[in-house]
Order: C-alpha cells, then structure tokens, then sequence
C-alpha cells in the first residue's frame, strides 16, 4: 500500500514528502474543496512538481468541487495546463467535468473522488468505464465489500486512514447550503456539524452536546485488514491543518506499513477529538463529545490556590513539559480551559504548578495539546535527496559537472580553465560549495589535474547547474497537450411536474409520484405503484443514496421484476435496466453533466434546476444509539425527533430502512 498525504502549503508538502509520503494531494486555490485554506497557485506548480518529482513522489490535484456552467471550461483548463506542467493525475468530483476530460483528454489520468459516494461494486463499476483509474471509496464501506471491489474490478482503490470524519455520507452535506447558501460541495462548508445541538421528540430535549461531531478516522490498526481486501492506497485527511500533524500522521502510517508499531501518543499530540474506526467496529458510534483537539491525557489537577487575579494550579503529568507547552482542563467530558504554560514551575518528578487566569479545580483531567519543543524537532527535519555529481576540473577545459536523475543523465557546463600558481581546487572545496542548495544532497567526486577556480567562479558554476538542473527535471516531467475546442452543452431534461409522496396516505396532486418510503417493502411499493395507476398518476421509486451488497440485489431484483421506474440517487443505481430519472444524490450541477446522464434530471440544494425536499444531510450512524445508548431490539425511533441548533432552526430526523438503516435530516 502508499501512502497519500495533504498539503494545504508548501510547508505541509514538504513535511509529507520528509515523512515518506508516496503521493501527495494538494488544491488550486479556486477550485478545490478547501476554500478555507490558501492552496496553490498554477504559477506554483512548477517549484512542486520538481521537488515532489526528485523524491520520487506524485501528485494528485484535487479539482473536487461541483462547477456550474460559467465555470467548468475554466476548470478544464486549469487541467489541462496542470497536466502539462506535469501534474500526475487529478481528482474529480463532478461528473460533467470527468464527462469532458475523457471524451477530449482520455491521457488525463482521473480519479474518482469520496464525494462521488462510491459505496459498492456496482457503482464502482459504473464510473470505472469513463475513464478513472482509481475510485476513493466512501468511508462507509465495510471491509466485505471493498474486497468484492477489488476482486471484480481492474481498478485502484483508495481509501482514508486517518483524519477528520464528515458525519454526513461520503461527504454529501448540504447544510451550509441550506442554512447559509454556502455549498460543502463548492469548498464552503460551514463545518456545522461541530457546533452544539439538541436532539428533540415533540418540543422535549432528551440529549445536548456536540451531537454532529464525528471523532477522527483512525484506522493505524486495521492496516493488516485494509492491504488483505486490496487497498492500494492509504489516504491521509488534513490539508487545513498544521504541518506537523502532516509531519507525524504520515510518519507513523508510513512505519506501521514497514511493520513497526504505530505510536498513538505521537498521532493524538498532532490532532485528536476522539478517535474512530468508523463503521469497521459494527456499532458505528462515531459521534465524539468534543469539536477540537484534545490531545491526550497525562495527569489531574490535584490543588488550586485561587487569586484575585491569578490562580495557582497544583498538577500531575506522566509526561515532561516545558514552559512552551499547553494543556487543556477537563471535568468529565466537558472542556474548562485551555493553558499555555508560560510560567511552568516543576516542583517534584510528576508535580507541577502554573498560574493562569483560567478556571481549574481539584480533580480536573490534564491534557496535553501542544509540545511546542517536539513540533520544532519534526518540522526541523529534512530529508535531502542524494545526487552523484561528477565534476571535472582540466586545465584549457571548460567546467563541466554531470549527474544522473529520473533515469537520465544531465551535464553542464561552466568556464574554460587555466592554469594557476593558487592552491588547487579539491573536492571539499567543490562539496562545500554545492551543498549551498535546497533539496540536494551532493555526493561529490572530482577529476581534476590541479587547476585553480575562484570561489565566485564555483559559486556561479553552483548556481547554473541547479538552475539548469531544474530546466532539465521539468522538461521531461511536463506534456504538451493542445487545447481542445469542447462543443457548446445541450439543454437539460429537467424533471417536472412532480411530488415527493413518504406515506400511501398522501394526497396525491401531481403527474408524477416519487415514493420515498420508510422501509422498502415489496408489497407495499407494488400496492402504491397500483394505486397510483389507478388515479392516473406515474410512480418513481426513490431509491437510497446509499446501499450494501444486499440491498443492491434486493432493489435491482425489485425494480426489474417489476418494471417498477426509479429516481436514482447513486451510480449503483444506474446500472439498473429500468427507466430512470437523475435525483438530487448524483449532483448535477451543470449542463454537462446534465449532457452526459441523457436523463430526466432532478436536481439538489446545490443544482441548475429548482429546489426539491432533498435531506441535507445523510447519516450512516444511529443518533439514538450514540446520543441515548439505545438498541435496535429497543428502538425509540419513530416521527417527531429532531436535532434543533441553538439559534432554534430544527432538522427533522426521518430514517430509511433495508438492510440497515439510514437517517436523514431535513426541514
């Protein structure tokens, strides 16, 4: 397996490709997901392509939001012109812009990003025949089920391994969009979900906290599993976080897969909210009681001399601290403060005290969130790439220099040399000279016949061969791909004159029935789909945007025997021999991608067409097992849930049922 690291700057990226990183994944400023976060400029590419490339280390431009039809060509451009810089391969979110780059640049290599839901084989299989290489699965997908990718399919596997959780499927939020008009799907998110929440039935609060916030993926334990049902690549989350969380999280993966132990004191000091595997564990409790770094725990507070402006703070800690260090109080689950240890006093082998202006009492947790003195010693280290340079020094010659990288070799030239009655050059002048350089560790041999060079003469020789170095590496990294004329888009088939119907005894108004139902059963959705005939009306099973192996057959079975017509919400669903209508699930948010379905088209919050009763957010987990400790044999779910924000908007909770269950949030 590699491993895949972020880089939200250039000091990220270099962190990751220090710490052993096989690829990296790093934004353009305008069109990435991470609009929060500087990025990249095109300009830029040509510094990262070389530096990744002489350490042997790819890159994957994240092109991953969703484009309207001012915007798209553009991005396709930025491809393009990426590409040619020598850009490895790219990762894509909205299928208009994959639609493109395969009909007019099949040599792109593209990617299919988490945000496209892939949650089975059938969907992988449906994208994998537009040309992308490598499909980055949902976090949701069990073990089972990649396995069954992999032995079916002819095509990379990506999955995340570490990092922040979106607790909404695959990453699919529209929320910001609802409440703010800001598109988790155009790089916008509001990160709403670590905000405090209260989960409700009929006006009563029964659970309040940080109800939304998913703990951090970690799966440092479950490699042996992930490389068995064939993972190719092990993605880290994190481009808006700092260096030294890259630093560490590549690290310690990239040793647990030469078989040494992951440290997990070294990955909770970099970030942790609680840590999760996910769905791998059966119980999908991946709810954390917090919404930021906790660090990890090292003692309690055992006294507290309060002041009128300062207290004294009597602790323990298991750890050593320094005066640049900082903690943070905990009574229980709930943070009290957060101190930075300015003035740290040790008064015995495990007893400190600090002052501060923050609250503590006996018997608060300590946690330790910064180690200001580690993080300086893993972002001091660098890892130079070692260059055989051959330098030869003859008298009435010119300087010359050679050396071979990316399997080529490469020569410069410098000043015809003359004879001299100074002191010779030998070869520690030469190293000592060329070591002056970024990312380049020379390894110097000389032939020489006791000539004489200037040290300005050397330095300029220094100077030329890595400038003409960098030339060299970056015309054989780069293409030269020719801009394609991409023919004017059609005019979408918009879906119209239709009713989102959840219960039989809805009133039925419009032409077309779109039946969204609570449990998908057989006999029911026959019955509806009859009475609908009945009054003239056309049913359309809306079907989940996401499904197991089971409920793929189970619904494919359904809707072919039947000839029952679908709203599909996944590209699972495509693959279906029945008529089909594009829902709100499947993003289209351009004339291209409108252009390549060919299809009906129900669109989203985030879409060319009007506003539909599309849940916002989709939930893998069961709120009422995490936020009430509930059961499945005791199941309290039933309507009038909600989880309501303190400024009082309220999401209703409704749920979908086939071989699991799946809830929605919506108005």
């Amino acid at each position: 397996m590699k491993v895949l690291s972020p880089a939200g700057n250039f000091e990220s990226l270099k962190m990751a490709v220090y710490n052993g990183a096989d690829e990296v994944y790093l934004g353009i400023s305008k069109f990435n997901a991470r609009n929060n976060i500087q990025g990249f400029t095109l300009d830029y590419l040509d510094e990262i392509v070389f530096f990744t490339h002489i350490h042997n280390v790819k890159i994957n431009l994240t092109v991953n939001i969703l484009f309207n039809d001012d915007e798209i060509l553009d991005a396709v451009d930025l491809v393009v012109s990426a590409y040619n810089k020598g850009v490895d391969c790219f990762i894509i979110q909205d299928i208009g812009l994959a639609y493109l780059l395969h009909k007019y640049y099949p040599q792109i290599e593209i990617h299919a990003s988490t945000q496209m839901a892939i949650c089975n084989l059938e969907g992988a299989q449906y994208l994998s025949q537009f040309g992308f290489k490598r499909i980055v699965l949902a976090r949701e997908v069990l073990l089972d089920e990649i396995k069954r990718i992999n032995d079916n399919l002819n095509v990379e596997i990506e999955y995340f391994c570490q990092g922040a959780l979106c607790v909404c499927f695959s990453g699919n939020c529209y929320l910001s969009s609802y409440l703010f008009d800001a598109s988790g799907n155009r790089g916008k998110c509001k990160q709403l979900c670590r905000l405090p929440y209260s989960l409700k039935k009929d006006g009563k609060i029964l659970a309040q906290g940080y109800l939304l916030s998913a703990k951090d993926f970690n799966m440092s334990t479950r490699l042996p599993d992930l490389e068995k049902v064939g993972v190719d690549v092990l993605k880290i989350e994190g481009r808006a976080r700092r260096p030294f969380y890259v630093a560490t999280a590549t690290n310690e993966y990239k040793n647990a897969l030469l078989g040494k132990k992951v440290n997990e004191q070294n990955l909770k000091l970099a970030f942790n909210r609680g840590y999760t595997a996910g769905y791998f564990d059966g119980n999908g409790k991946i709810i954390s009681n917090y919404n930021n770094h906790i660090g990890f725990k090292i003692g309690e507070v055992k006294k507290v001399n309060y002041g009128k402006r300062f207290n004294e703070i009597y602790f323990t800690s298991n750890y050593e601290l320094s005066k640049k260090s900082s903690i943070k109080l905990f009574d229980g689950t709930k943070e009290v403060s957060t101190i930075a240890l300015f003035d740290l006093k040790q008064l015995d082998t495990d007893l400190y005290m600090t002052t501060s202006t923050q609250r503590a009492k006996v018997g608060n947790i300590v946690n330790l969130i910064l180690d200001y003195d580690k993080e300086q010693q893993v972002l001091s280290f660098v890892n130079k790439v070692d260059l055989q340079i051959e330098i030869t020094a003859l008298q009435n010659e010119k300087l010359c220099a050679r050396c071979n990288i990316l399997g080529k070799e490469f020569t410069t030239f410098g000043e015809a040399l003359e004879s001299s009655k100074n002191q010779a050059l030998t070869e520690k002048d030469v190293l000592t000279c060329f070591q002056k350089n970024d990312y380049f560790n020379p390894i110097v041999t000389l032939n020489t016949n006791n000539v004489f060079v200037p040290k300005s003469v050397l330095n300029e020789f220094r100077r030329t061969f890595y400038e003409n170095l960098k030339q060299f590496v970056m015309q054989n990294l780069s293409h030269n791909l020719a801009k394609q004329k991409i023919e004017p888009y059609g005019t979408a088939k918009i879906f119209g004159d239709f009713q989102i119907v959840e219960s039989k005894s809805t009133h039925l108004k419009n032409s077309n029935i779109i039946y969204s139902p609570e449990h998908y059963d057989e006999q029911d959705i026959l019955s509806f789909s009859e009475c609908c005939k009945n009054q003239n009306k056309k049913m359309y099973l809306d079907l989940p945007n996401f499904a197991t192996k089971q409920d793929v057959e189970f619904l494919k079975n359904l809707v072919e025997k039947h000839h029952l017509p679908i709203v599909a919400n996944n590209y699972y669903a495509l693959t279906f021999n029945t008529e089909i209508v594009i829902g709100g699930g499947l993003n289209v948010y351009n004339h291209y991608s409108a252009s390549f379905y060919n299809l009906p088209i129900i669109c989203s919050e985030d879409s060319i067409a009007p506003k539909t009763d599309f849940p916002y957010m989709t939930l893998r987990h069961c709120p009422f097992k995490n936020d009430l400790g509930a059961t499945c044999d005791k199941c309290p779910y039933q309507k009038g849930y909600s989880l309501a924000l303190q400024n009082g908007k309220e999401l209703k909770i409704k749920r979908k049922k086939l071989s699991s269950c799946t809830f929605y949030l919506t108005d």
